[in-house]
């Protein structure tokens, strides 16, 4: 961002209670904001965010929107239609013969389920179906493994079929045929067909979605488009009319699953990449984090207002899942690896009557009503109320004064009484559930999949993770605990500095992959000129604003024959005969390290799947702030409760806090949005650029 003008980057992350911004200008200064989501109006809180960053840098909301000329937008839209089953009617039509292969679903009722569900045959179901049995129809046609029509396509039939599905009433139509990623004519010809039975539908092709080997997910993300795709289309076209009537002008970019972020006119093509957006923004803010902290691993947690989210960043990359769902369903689409539960600062407290114990989620309060404190009508105790109650929190977002009363009666009601327990032991044992919920989580995603935690750093954000983290880092021997200076709004960061990136893939005839040099260079460059045909003027306006070259990435997803995982792995220049025996050694060197030692025998055949090709234009990181030296002077102090003993705490403000500066707990660090609570026994020092390091005892050593 260079020139006289003053421009601006905003990023913008829409959580379930908050929606945070962060805004960096060309004068370097930063700008962040904090503002409740609206559910049914979402870009009423984007604005609303969006405006309590630029009174923040002396703007109004107008003024910032026309000096912007990158928004990158992480959305829950989507996501929240699949939970709450508010998508749209899909309809599917796939080859005759194959209606089944969505209500089979592999016949795997464990598919999706954690390592301790798995255990428990009652929990055993199949994921619910996004399509009903009826809404499923055959159409006569058939293309072989090798692409070749076996059966053209029969046009009445198909027409009958498409109108069978018109009385029904469907709302989206999703097209899965088998062997399209070889071939796409057959689905093409489909989808022109839908078009003129049934105008203004939303038509998906797997072909386009997910063209990839693999049938039950090609299906399932394809229909999970399918689903999400109104809901998602009706608030970007919404967000898009109220940004350019406020005078923004620039390029909205939507964050997307797989990490990076796309021109929002590629996400309506597709919207299934917005499912897990809000997460990998996070992720790809604690890689930038941890390079310049230079840590090699780190745990990234995220604690918002209805979830705990945890990824790893392993040697400066977000691994990608190799079997990646959401919600119980499959999807066969690049994702990055994050893992989350329903424990949040809205989840809510409650006993169960079978068992007599207390558990905390994973329903949430959400941001309406939200959590008692908030005094927005809600009346269920949640675990930021048991902060509130103990004292923990007055203020929350820098926009929400909190009740404290209410939070103490919400918890004697529904759990304190029924216990025969005091508040202040009810509040505890809630946020100790919940801190041991998140260390749960974060040894399933270190320990069971053959990591150490103790060769981690361990990040925590989110608007809610400075005040757990104390307790959920507690016992993982991590070499580092760190609270980002920017925490609360750590995944608007991530999106701010989210480099744009266009995909696309193509299925191949699964073949050795030292016999595929020829098939591999063709689908490389007809990928290449795909995406270079598809490029808009928004990409150049990107590459224009951040000054930065195109970069090209290629891969392989490659399998041992017959085997059903699939790793990818990258493809250098020049596809020869050395390379690809490079990409056969690699591909066995990760699968040992994925599966375990001597699993990747000499003697198996390597197939090559599929190809993927990436266009990435890198955006300039936010700017880094150095701070000097400087004693921590406490600006007051509050009482508290820890351990069931009251507490006289030091209060901090975290903007005062210069380099060096150590905190020793019981004490509370502070900022305009979040809270970094350090008990008892706890002690924190600031490095160089504000970030907070965690550390137990007053002599030192880890959580």
């Amino acid at each position: 961002m260079s020139g006289g003008e003053l421009r601006a980057l905003v990023g913008v992350d829409t959580g379930g209670t908050f929606t945070d911004t962060v805004v960096t200008l060309s004068d370097g200064r930063l700008g962040v904001g904090k503002a409740l989501s609206t559910p049914g109006r979402v870009e009423q809180g984007v604005l609303d965010s969006i405006a309590r960053a630029a009174a923040g840098l002396g703007m109004s909301l107008p003024e910032l929107l026309c000096r912007t000329v990158i928004l990158t937008h992480g959305t829950t839209v989507g996501l929240n239609a699949l939970l709450t089953g508010t998508g749209a009617r899909v309809g599917l039509l796939t080859t005759k013969g194959f209606e089944s292969t969505l209500p089979i679903a592999k016949a795997n009722k464990i598919h999706g389920l954690d390592e301790l569900d798995a255990t428990m045959p009652v929990r055993w179901r199949k994921p619910d179906p996004l399509v009903a049995r009826p809404d499923i129809a055959g159409v006569s046609e058939r293309i072989d493994v090798t692409g070749a029509v076996v059966r053209p396509l029969d046009e009445a039939q198909a027409r009958t079929a498409i109108r069978r599905l018109a009385g029904r009433g469907v709302d989206a139509v999703a097209i899965c045929l088998l062997w399209s990623p070889v071939n796409p004519e057959h689905e093409r010809q489909l989808a022109a067909l839908v078009a003129e039975e049934l105008p203004g539908v939303q038509v998906s092709c797997s072909s386009t979605i997910a063209p990839a080997v693999g049938e039950y997910e090609r299906a399932s993300t394809v229909v999970l488009d399918a689903y999400v795709a109104p809901a998602v289309g009706a608030y970007l076209r919404a967000l898009q009319d109220r940004l350019r009537d406020g005078g923004f002008g620039g390029v909205l970019m939507i964050l997307r699953t797989g990490g990076g972020a796309e021109p929002v006119e590629h996400t309506l093509r597709a919207p299934v990449n917005t499912l897990r957006s809000g997460p990998v923004a996070g992720l790809a803010a604690t890689a930038g984090l941890a390079a310049a902290l230079r840590h090699r691993g780190v745990i990234a947690t995220d604690v918002g207002g209805t979830s705990f989210d945890v990824g790893l960043v392993v040697d400066g990359t977000m691994p990608r899942a190799s079997r990646p769902m959401v919600h119980r369903h499959a999807l066969a689409i690049p994702v990055v690896e994050v893992e989350s539960i329903g424990t949040g600062g809205g989840s809510l407290a409650w006993l169960d009557r079978g068992l007599g114990t207390l558990r905390v989620g994973p329903r949430s309060a959400g941001a309406e009503p939200g959590p008692a404190c908030y005094g927005r009508g809600g009346t269920r105790p949640t675990l930021t109320d048991a902060s509130a109650a103990l004292g923990y929190l007055r203020r929350l977002g820098g926009a929400v004064d909190l009740d404290v009363e209410a939070a103490r009666e919400a918890i004697r009601t529904h759990i304190a009484e029924p216990l025969g327990i005091s508040v202040v032991a009810a509040a505890e044992g809630i946020v100790r559930i919940a801190a041991d919920q998140m260390r749960d989580l974060i040894r399933r995603c270190t320990i069971q999949r053959g990591h150490d935690p103790s060769a981690f750093a361990l990040m925590a954000f989110g608007g809610a993770g400075p005040q757990y983290a104390s307790w959920y880092a507690d016992g993982l021997g991590l070499t580092d605990v760190v609270v980002p200076e920017l925490a609360a709004e750590l995944s608007a960061y991530g999106a701010v500095a989210s480099d744009l990136t266009i995909g696309a893939e193509r299925g191949l005839v699964p073949s050795p992959v030292l016999e595929a040099g020829a098939a591999l260079e063709a689908a490389l460059a007809e990928l290449t000129g795909e995406i270079e045909a598809g490029l808009t003027a928004a990409v150049d306006a990107v590459a224009a604003a951040s000054g930065r070259r195109r970069v090209v990435r290629r891969s392989a997803a490659l399998r041992f024959y017959r085997q059903q995982r699939r790793l990818d792995v990258p493809i250098g220049e020049r596809v020869d005969a050395a390379e690809l025996a490079r990409l056969a050694a690699a591909f066995r060197e990760r699968y040992e390290r994925v599966v375990g030692a001597g699993a990747a025998p000499e003697g198996t055949p390597v197939e090559v799947l599929s190809v993927r090709v990436e266009l990435t234009v890198p955006v300039p990181a936010p700017p880094v702030v150095v701070r000097q030296p400087a004693v921590a002077e406490q600006i007051g102090e509050r009482p508290a409760w820890f351990g069931g003993v009251e507490h006289r705490c030091a209060v901090y403000d975290w903007s005062r806090l210069g380099a060096d500066a150590q905190i020793e707990g019981p004490a509370f660090v502070e900022s305009e949005q979040t809270t970094v609570v350090l008990p008892p026994q706890r002690r924190a020092h600031v490095d160089t650029y504000g970030h907070l390091h965690l550390v137990q005892g007053l002599s030192g050593g880890s959580l």
